[in-house]
């Protein structure tokens, strides 16, 4: 599921029972991190979003610790459970090893360079060249 929006978030974990709304007005300097602290390091299931909806010197709520848990990054991407996202992730990508070695470095394509190809491809002169890159370069190779 896609959220169109961070207050349909909000909405879908305080439907979820995984945030707690603190109304209570907070000082954004040390005390929001205090919180957050004991919240996010005590049991699992006291682990939950916190919204602080009154900070001092600021219009603007605060949510934190929104993707603490396992379950609310699963909420986040719109799936039940982070194993399903790696299958779907799996499913997407072909891992397949390649039959012979003619393939395998067929797709490494350019990658591997000799020393002699790397100084072959370093003898463009240097007034033709567009940018430096600030890379290492191989023994002999002009800068």
């Amino acid at each position: 599921m896609a959220y169109q929006d961070l207050r349909e978030f909000i909405a879908r974990l305080d439907a979820e029972g995984e945030l707690i709304r603190v109304r209570a007005p907070v000082d954004p300097e040390l005390e929001i991190t205090e919180i957050t602290d004991r919240v996010s390091k005590g049991p699992a299931e006291r682990n939950k979003a916190l919204l602080f909806e009154n900070v001092r010197g600021s219009d603007i709520p605060v949510l934190i610790n929104m993707f603490g848990s396992r379950r609310r990054m699963a909420l986040a991407l719109g799936v039940d459970d982070l194993d399903e996202l790696g299958q779907r992730l799996a499913s997407l990508l072909d891992l397949g090893m390649p039959k012979t070695w003619g393939r395998s470095w067929a797709s490494w394509g350019n990658c591997w360079m000799s020393p002699a190809s790397a100084r072959a491809r370093c003898a463009v002169p240097p007034a033709r060249r567009l940018w430096r890159p600030k890379t290492p370069r191989w023994p002999g190779c002009p800068s």
